[in-house]
C-alpha cells in the first residue's frame, strides 16, 4: 500500500494520530469520507490527514487533483496485514526457540533426577554395596544405622569392618530382632566389637548416617537395589535428629541372653500391633513395619481379637481404640509416621 499521508499531507485532524493509535477517523474525516463515497471522489485540497493515513482516500492514477474513497475492509486489510504478518513471524520464532529447548530440558531433568548436587542416586546391587562399604570404611567419628529387619538386602553391610576403629557406632533394630536367631548372632558380633544396639517396637526404613555429614536412604522401587546419597546439611541434620529421638526411645539388648522376650518388650510389640491395626494397616504392612513375619503378626492379631471378643477386623480396631489399651496419642498415626509403610 502506498503511503498516502506522505504524498498528500492533507489538513490537520481533530486527532492527528487517531489512525496510528487505532482510534479511527476524526469527526471532519467522517464527514469528508461520506461525501466522497456519495460523489465518488473529493478534492485533494483539504482532505483530512486521518483518512489518508487510514488508506480510506487514495489518488487515482489519472487525476492527481482528487482522491477516491476505498472500501473500509480493503483499507483495513492493508493496514492490518503487515502487523499480522509480523505477529506470525514472531509466533513462529517463539515456537522455534521453544522447540530448541526440548532436548536441553530433557537432559536437565534427567541430570537433576540423578544428581541434584546434594543428593545422588546410586543404582545397581554391586555399585550400591561397594559405595556403602567404602563410605563406612571412611567413617572417622560416628556411624548411625537403622535396620528394619526382614530379608537382608544388597546394601546390608558387615559393620565389623568399621566398628573395630575408634568411631562410635549405634544401630537400631525392631524388637522382633530379639527372637530371630540369625539377627541375634549378628548383633552379638557387633556388640563384642563395640557397637551399641537398641531395639524399638518398630523402626522406620533403612538409614545410614556417617559422621553426621552424609546419609544413605533407600531408593525407589521394590527391588531395593538403589540408594540415595544425601549431603545437604539441613536434611542430614534432620535425619540425625530422627535417629536420636528413636534412639532415646529404644531398649538395650543383650544378644547372649535367652531369646525369650522380656514382658515390657512383649507389651511394646503388642501395643505396636494394636496401634497399627487401629491405623488401618494390613498384617503384611504391620509385619514389614515391625521387622517380623506375617504369621507372627497374625498370631498377635488373633490373641488380641480373642481377648477383646472381636468378630471382625473392623470391630477389632474399634474395640482397641475404645478399650483404653492404648494411650490417647497412640490411637492413630500421623501421616509422616506412615511414610515407610
Amino acid at each position: 500500500m502506498q503511503d498516502h499521508a506522505r504524498q498528500y499531507p492533507g489538513e490537520c485532524c481533530e486527532r492527528d494520530d487517531s489512525a496510528e493509535k487505532g482510534g479511527g477517523a476524526c469527526g471532519d474525516g467522517l464527514t469528508v469520507y461520506r461525501r466522497a463515497v456519495v460523489k465518488g471522489c473529493t478534492p485533494r485540497e483539504g482532505a483530512p490527514a486521518c483518512l489518508l493515513r487510514m488508506g480510506l482516500l487514495v489518488a487515482p492514477p489519472d487525476d492527481p487533483t482528487v482522491l477516491v474513497p476505498v472500501a473500509p475492509d480493503v483499507a483495513k486489510a492493508e493496514l492490518v496485514r503487515p502487523i499480522e504478518e509480523s505477529l506470525e513471524r514472531q509466533r513462529l520464532d517463539a515456537h522455534a526457540i521453544a522447540g530448541s529447548f526440548v532436548p536441553v530440558a530433557a537432559i536437565y531433568t534427567a541430570a537433576k533426577r540423578e544428581h541434584t548436587g546434594w543428593a545422588t542416586a546410586i543404582d545397581g546391587e554391586k555399585v550400591v554395596h561397594s559405595t556403602l562399604a567404602h563410605a563406612v570404611r571412611e567413617c572417622r567419628e560416628e556411624l548411625m544405622t537403622v535396620q528394619p529387619g526382614g530379608a537382608r538386602v544388597s546394601y546390608d553391610l558387615d559393620e565389623l569392618d568399621h566398628v573395630r576403629g575408634t568411631a562410635r557406632h549405634r544401630t537400631l533394630y525392631p524388637h522382633a530382632a530379639r527372637t530371630h536367631a540369625a539377627t541375634l548372632r549378628h548383633i552379638e558380633r557387633l556388640t563384642e566389637a563395640g557397637c551399641e544396639v537398641r531395639t524399638l517396637d518398630h523402626v522406620f526404613d533403612r538409614l545410614i548416617v556417617i559422621d553426621r555429614a552424609v546419609a544413605y536412604v533407600p531408593g525407589p522401587g521394590e527391588a531395593r537395589t538403589s540408594v540415595l546419597e544425601i549431603r545437604q546439611p539441613s536434611i542430614v541434620s534432620f535425619l540425625v535428629q530422627v535417629f536420636e529421638e528413636a534412639w532415646e526411645r529404644g531398649s538395650t539388648i543383650d544378644p547372649g541372653a535367652s531369646r525369650t522376650v522380656e514382658p515390657d518388650i512383649a507389651d511394646e510389640i503388642q501395643r505396636a500391633v494394636m496401634r497399627l491395626l487401629v491405623a488401618g494397616y494390613t498384617d503384611e504392612a504391620i509385619a514389614r513395619r515391625l521387622g517380623t513375619s506375617r504369621r507372627t503378626v497374625a498370631a498377635h492379631v488373633s490373641r488380641i481379637a480373642a481377648a477383646l471378643q472381636s468378630r471382625s477386623r473392623a470391630q477389632l480396631g474399634y474395640l482397641i481404640a475404645t478399650s483404653g489399651l492404648l494411650p490417647v496419642d497412640e490411637h492413630t498415626e500421623t501421616d509422616c509416621t506412615r511414610l515407610s509403610a
